[in-house]
């Protein structure tokens, strides 16, 4: 279950951290991006089986929220809301198994 309460802390974020996880077959991450003092949190979400480092962007639905522990609610939020509007294309994402590898050149 995608919980606020699992997802780093704050200051995981404050300081560059990135998070990362699955739902099912749902895969997300949660990062800061662009320059202090106007960090703000991304959230993107993307059908597995690949890392977020396979997929491509246009593969990727992506918001921001402030870099606040409201935007951070807010985004594990997002991403909750994601799952449940789309629950049948996440639940029938392939395993890694049922996939080809991605092989970079």
């Amino acid at each position: 279950m995608i919980d606020a309460e699992g997802i780093m802390p704050l200051n995981f974020f404050k300081y560059k951290g990135v998070y990362s996880g699955q739902h099912n077959g749902m895969r997300y991450i949660i990062k800061p991006v662009g320059e202090k003092p106007d960090l703000k949190l991304s959230a993107s979400v993307w059908r597995g089986p690949y890392a977020s480092c396979a997929v491509s962007a246009e593969n990727m639905t992506t918001s921001e929220f402030e870099l606040t522990e409201e935007g951070r609610f807010a985004a594990v939020e997002w991403i909750k809301q994601q799952y449940e509007k789309r629950k049948e294309y996440w639940d029938a994402a392939p395993s890694i198994k049922q996939v080809e590898p991605i092989v970079h050149e």
